[in-house]
């Protein structure tokens, strides 16, 4: 029995693994966006807060991209990954002018 139960939480952290994870987490003033990509060289934040002024995200220990920016009421934004566009899995997602989608955040 504990032999499969072993397997099964060894198969939900692999599986775990392959979709990289997106969270974000609310500070008093400030917001911390964080994008789990470890095979990821390089990683852009933009955001319509500051009319979407790319910024470098630093990895952390654990392979999770972050990057800190002040808090505000509604913002869209979207990642570049190693020179990429990435609209990561978020709760709302909003079209662009240009026909594509962007992440919205609402406080």
């Amino acid at each position: 029995m504990n032999k499969y139960f072993a397997l099964i939480i060894l198969f939900i952290i692999i599986l775990s693994g392959c979709t990289p994870g997106h969270f974000v987490e609310h500070d008093m003033d400030s917001l911390t966006f964080s994008l789990q990509r470890p095979e990821a060289n390089r990683v852009q934040f933009a955001a319509s807060f500051d009319h979407y002024v790319l910024h470098d995200a630093r990895q952390n220990s654990f392979g999770t991209w972050q990057v800190k920016v002040p808090v505000n009421s509604e913002l869209k934004y979207f990642y570049i990954v190693d020179g990429l566009i990435y609209v990561p899995e978020c709760r709302f997602k909003e079209k662009d002018d240009f026909g594509a989608e962007n992440c919205l955040y609402l406080l």
